[in-house]
């Protein structure tokens, strides 16, 4: 089984490298790496959706060639949920299961002030805000000149997206951050609208970024899942 993990908004492999050793021989640790990050510094970031799907449906068969989860933090939830409405409408097979960490529900409007077309400043001081951008490259000038447009087209997607509703035929687990005060509750809610086998939510301390605040609570969840969905799997053989 494989379990797939896509990044935040201007995030790469490094938030979940080390999740490699937290989990059973049987489970292969896929990380989403998109391009202007990274490996792929030198490529141009997707700045919507779709193109950000169509290179993932490049990769489609080896995604769905054996049973797998998918997990993403914030914009990466969102991410992870479009590719699934594609693959259906692909009638290819789906997860067996969905993790939704650090989001709304990608049907559910933004209700927050866009900052993705902020002058250069401006854009700087709501990044620091949301204290996910680590405080060394917020400082560095050259650093931010060099990631700025990657941090623009990723807030570009994440601000402007609004995905198709519609039914999955698996259930969804919501983590959130306790002192997330950015996402609200019909926005956290509305994931059980996504799934013909519900959701279950999962408060855990810290902020918008408690995936790293709350390191090994996160991997608890995701671990219990990868389980039951490891069980399944072998109960069908």
């Amino acid at each position: 089984m494989r379990l797939f993990c896509f990044p935040f908004a201007g995030g790469g492999v490094s938030t979940y490298i080390s999740w490699a050793d937290s989990f059973p021989d049987d489970i292969e640790l896929v990380i989403i790496q998109p391009p202007g990050r990274g490996s792929r510094l030198a490529e141009d970031p997707h700045d919507n959706m779709t193109s950000l799907i169509d290179e993932l449906m490049r990769h489609a068969d080896f995604i769905t060639q054996q049973p797998y989860l998918l997990f993403g933090h914030s914009l990466g939830s969102r991410v992870a949920y479009e590719l699934c409405y594609r693959l259906k409408q692909n009638e290819m097979p789906l997860p067996q299961y969905f993790i939704a960490s650090g989001s709304r529900a990608p049907h559910v409007s933004k209700d927050k002030e866009m900052i993705h077309n902020l002058p250069k400043n401006e854009f700087i001081q709501a990044l620091e805000k949301l204290n996910g951008t680590p405080k060394e490259l917020l400082e560095n000038r050259e650093l931010m000149d060099l990631f700025m447009s990657l941090l623009r087209a990723d807030f570009k997607i994440a601000e402007t997206y609004l995905a198709q509703k519609c039914k999955m035929p698996f259930s969804i687990l919501v983590l959130h951050g306790q002192d997330d005060i950015d996402i609200e509750e019909h926005q956290l809610s509305a994931w059980g609208e996504l799934s013909d086998l519900g959701h279950h939510l999962v408060q855990l301390p810290g902020d918008h970024f408690f995936i790293n605040q709350s390191r090994n609570e996160v991997i608890h969840q995701v671990s219990q899942r990868v389980g039951t969905a490891l069980a399944a799997s072998y109960s069908t053989l």
